[in-house]
């Protein structure tokens, strides 16, 4: 079995006096046996790191719809489907580019699987050699709330 955690990931704001500028934003990273799975995934696909975890500081509503995704509802065991677990730092649309995984649950554990970087909900390129990740089913739950809550009491994630 894997371990799912978590930890802060902080993309700071910048300006510039040429008018570009970067958006400040606190999210959630998820960490496999204690590993950024963002670092994991960048690894297998190239390409730059800016992204923010699905858990975003002031965004309570996506937050929710996170959790609900990566969970499923109570006690629903042969539950399946693609999550994205980081998204544009900017915008949070899926068309700038994302991970994403399919999420998988049986009366014991939660899996991870079929990783992907997509640029919309059909067009994605599916990562090899990464995962299957299975997690125990009260470990992981553990985790995601606690990711979904990583900076509570004033965060939007917080319930």
């Amino acid at each position: 079995m894997n371990i799912l955690g978590h930890r802060k990931l902080h993309r700071p704001a910048t300006n510039s006096l040429g008018g570009a500028t970067c958006v400040e934003r606190t999210s959630a990273d998820f960490l496999v046996d204690h590993r950024s799975l963002l670092e994991l995934l960048v690894q297998r696909a190239g390409g730059h790191s800016d992204f923010m975890g699905c858990f975003v500081n002031g965004y309570a509503e996506e937050c929710q719809r996170a959790l609900t995704r990566l969970l499923g509802t109570p006690s629903q065991s042969g539950f399946e489907k693609r999550v994205l677990l980081y998204i544009c730092p900017e915008c949070g649309d899926v068309g700038c580019g994302a991970y994403s995984a399919v999420v998988r649950r049986d009366a014991k554990s939660y899996f991870w699987d079929s990783f992907a970087y997509q640029t919309s909900e059909r067009d994605l390129n599916v990562l090899e050699l990464l995962g299957p990740f299975v997690f125990e089913a009260s470990q992981y739950e553990t985790a995601v709330l606690a990711a979904a809550a990583f900076d509570a009491p004033d965060d939007g994630c917080a319930r």
